[in-house]
């Protein structure tokens, strides 16, 4: 873990810049502040309230977030009540499917992360069945649709066998496949928890 002296210093830098941002921002594109502090309560809250103070029209949430769920949560709780109720809140770099609903119960709207697409590199599916590593021998033999309940134009049309031969084969066709299905399949996960917040669920 960084020091508090290190993470200091990097908090000034960062408040440096996003004042320049502002001052220099000239376009109609949305311009985000980023609120940093790493682990510690009283630099995440004094973050939070400069750079809400310098009207961006939505905020990120990045830096150290700890190294556990609880202490990314309780970053979250320190940041938020002192950011503009109105304005979108992103996390960054994180967005594992366990993560999803977590996040989003504590308010959070966006958030970015990189599993979809690196898993897809590594010849890894998201499916309902859990995650399927294609290059495993056993998948040359399976002739079922990549994941038989998942509507995206990948598992309408390519099998099993098919999708592990192009990766056992390194072929860049199945990491783009893979690629497709398994941001589809986040995608529809957020549209699942979209209508659980609207039927009062969550």
């Amino acid at each position: 873990l960084s020091s508090k002296k290190y993470i200091l210093k990097a908090l000034d830098r960062t408040h440096r810049w996003a004042k320049i941002c502002v001052d220099t921002h000239t376009t109609n594109q949305a311009l985000f502040g980023i609120v940093q502090g790493s682990h510690y309560k009283e630099l995440r809250e004094q973050s939070a309230k400069y750079i809400n103070g310098l009207g961006f029209p939505g905020f990120g949430i990045g830096g150290d977030l700890g190294e556990s769920k609880e202490t990314m949560k309780k970053i979250i709780r320190w940041t938020i009540p002192h950011l503009e109720k109105n304005r979108p809140r992103h996390l960054l770099g994180i967005g594992r499917l366990e993560d999803l609903e977590e996040i989003i119960k504590e308010g959070i709207d966006t958030f970015d992360c990189t599993v979809p697409t690196h898993y897809a590199r590594r010849g890894i599916a998201f499916t309902s069945e859990g995650k399927l590593v294609m290059s495993r021998t056993p998948f040359l033999k399976d002739k079922k649709l990549l994941d038989p309940t998942c509507a995206c134009g990948v598992c309408k049309t390519y099998t099993r066998n098919y999708i592990s031969h192009l990766i056992r084969a390194k072929e860049i066709t199945g990491m783009r496949l893979l690629t497709f299905h398994n941001l589809f399949f986040f995608n529809t996960r957020i549209e699942e928890i979209r209508e659980k917040i609207k039927r009062d669920k969550l």
